[in-house]
């Protein structure tokens, strides 16, 4: 059995999967509902039996039977609707655990390739699916079946009756319609804009210092107003259509109960029906338009849950999971490749790499130059696999650098980015990647950047907590951590983006230091630079311009052909420039 709003015909294959491990949890909760829902005719048939046969035959012994064996099965039924609640609330966190972690790695994987991705409301639409499914109006999908089969015991009691609960049946089924098609434009448009209203904050408060500091906190409370204002403006839109819709729904519905019990008296003075009869169609037309009913009360929740596993539908198919090996590689010479590489940032159609070809020898220690929005960091991305190339390929000892395994990558290739990011925890745990904490492999890590005595005049030291994005440490101590985080493990690829960002003296020649015994690991280095000082340090020079490289080879005889005369005497002079 498979509920009709996870019906979709373009799911993702995860989804299907996820659905069909909860196949037999659906099945039984539909059994159960089977029986559950022959039991609610307990009470009629009890309320029949009463006013044919107790009434009339003032027998005590019939109704203390009559109401003995009514009362056993009325437990019965609430044990099973129990039990089909429960096993509902399990399908909800079986489907859960199926998958988060792949919603987890959905959000990762969008966010890699798309800049303006929130990573929180993947993980709330996980979480609105798996609240209303274990909620009570989940089981109307269930009981709903069950309508037709009251409505024809209706019939058998009279057929003017069914007739007038066949009509009833369909007004609000109408009334359940008309909400659908009134409310689906506005609860749409009210969660994308809720959803752009989360993502502003969110990107907007990481940088809460600068809104602070230059006195743009007005300007992001307006922009953010304007956001939430649309969103609140459109949710009160389709709440008015629902509350009316409701109401109505509401309102029939008790004139409906008028409505057969007039009947039902007419029938009876007409002596077609006995009073029993007349009260047991009232209550089983209650029975049949309850799921329709309960289906609009809960219609706010089954809209957010639809739309959530849309949402959740869309990130599965624009973002699936990378192809990656399984089998454990051994640990690269480092021989580095790139053949016709081709690419553009998240969102950008425009390449800002084009053709690049190059190959970087084991053990060479290269530095990369260029001119601001040349491409470099891009490149830089590209060579340790955080983007995917348009065409062409980069190759890690033959292998293409997205098919070598993760603890593969952990253990053989280190990356500084330009923009440098911690994460909550020990400065130990930032610097063993946020895995098992091996202390002899931190510490060397650190000493090979030399950042092991900074470490050691922490509070705490290694054990030091970090706060989220390293806000309680310095920039240059951000900057030193992160270089140790690179070099930790066996790495036999390391790409530097900028690593002299915010470096003082001190910091800049231990990093000089750092290329030096690199070279004595024969590591492959490729450092990004603007600083010609750290670039005494490389033998080997590609320098990018627009996108395409145009010189590589021995530092010195590239310079010379690249920098202008008048950059040769400035040591700090711009040869390359700002992040692409």
């Amino acid at each position: 059995m498979q509920l009709p709003v996870l019906s979709n015909p373009t799911q993702s294959l995860l989804l299907k999967t996820a659905l069909a491990r909860c196949r037999k949890g659906l099945v039984g909760v539909g059994v159960f509902s089977a029986f559950a829902n022959v039991l609610m005719l307990v009470a009629p048939v009890y309320m029949l039996q009463i006013y044919d046969r107790v009434l009339s035959s003032a027998s005590y012994e019939t109704l203390i039977a009559l109401t003995a064996v009514a009362v056993f099965l009325l437990l019965c039924f609430g044990l099973l609707d129990w039990v089909r609640q429960r096993l509902m609330a399990r399908v909800a966190l079986s489907l859960n655990f199926d998958v988060l972690d792949d919603v987890l790695g959905g959000v990762f994987r969008g966010s890699l390739r798309r800049f303006r991705q929130s990573a929180s409301q993947p993980v709330r639409d996980l979480d609105t699916v798996r609240q209303f499914l274990s909620s009570p109006p989940a089981l109307a999908f269930f009981d709903a079946p069950w309508a037709p089969v009251f409505i024809a015991i209706i019939f058998l009691i009279h057929p003017w009756l069914g007739v007038l609960a066949i009509f009833s049946a369909l007004l609000i089924l109408t009334l359940a319609l008309l909400t659908e098609w009134t409310s689906r434009e506005p609860y749409r448009s009210a969660a994308e804009h809720s959803a752009d209203s989360h993502r502003f904050v969110e990107n907007s408060l990481r940088h809460a210092d600068v809104l602070e500091a230059m006195g743009m906190f007005e300007g992001f409370r307006r922009r953010w107003r304007d956001k939430h204002d649309r969103a609140v403006a459109f949710q009160a839109r389709g709440g008015a259509r629902l509350s009316m819709l409701l109401a109505s729904s509401k309102s029939f519905r008790q004139v409906v109960q008028v409505g057969i019990l007039g009947l039902g008296a007419w029938l009876v003075l007409g002596q077609e029906i006995t009073p029993g009869m007349m009260i047991a169609a009232s209550i089983i037309l209650g029975r049949a338009l309850a799921p329709i009913e309960q289906g609009i009360s809960a219609w706010r929740g089954f809209v957010a849950m639809r739309q959530a596993w849309h949402r959740l539908d869309a990130l599965f198919q624009d973002a699936p999971p990378g192809r990656q090996g399984d089998t454990s590689l051994p640990r690269p010479t480092g021989l580095l490749q790139a053949e016709g590489l081709t690419a553009a940032p998240p969102g950008v159609k425009r390449p800002v790499l084009r053709g690049v070809n190059f190959s970087l020898n084991p053990g060479s220690i290269s530095g990369l130059i260029g001119p601001s929005g040349s491409g470099k960091s891009t490149l830089a991305r590209l060579l340790v696999g955080v983007w995917p190339a348009q065409s062409g390929v980069v190759r890690l000892d033959g292998a293409a650098i997205g098919d070598w395994p993760a603890a593969s990558r952990l253990r053989h290739v280190g990356y500084l980015p330009q923009e440098v990011e911690l994460f909550e925890g020990s400065v130990a745990e930032n610097v063993a990647r946020l895995g098992e904490s091996d202390d002899e492999g931190v510490i060397a890590a650190a000493r090979l950047a030399h950042c092991h005595e900074m470490i050691m005049h922490l509070p705490e030291n290694y054990d030091t907590p970090v706060a989220a994005g390293g806000a309680n440490l310095s920039a240059g101590q951000r900057q030193r951590v992160a270089m140790a985080r690179a070099l930790y493990g066996d790495p036999a690829l390391v790409v530097l983006d900028e690593p002299d960002a915010n470096l003082d003296t001190e910091g800049e020649m231990a990093l000089v230091d750092t290329l030096r015994s690199l070279a004595k690991r024969e590591v492959t280095v490729l450092l990004v630079t603007h600083n010609l000082r750290l670039l005494r340090a490389v033998k080997y020079v590609l320098a990018l311009k627009e996108g395409t490289l145009i010189e590589s080879g021995p530092r010195q005889e590239v310079l010379q052909r690249f920098l202008r005369p008048a950059q040769t005497g400035d040591s700090r002079q711009q040869a390359t420039g700002g992040k692409q």
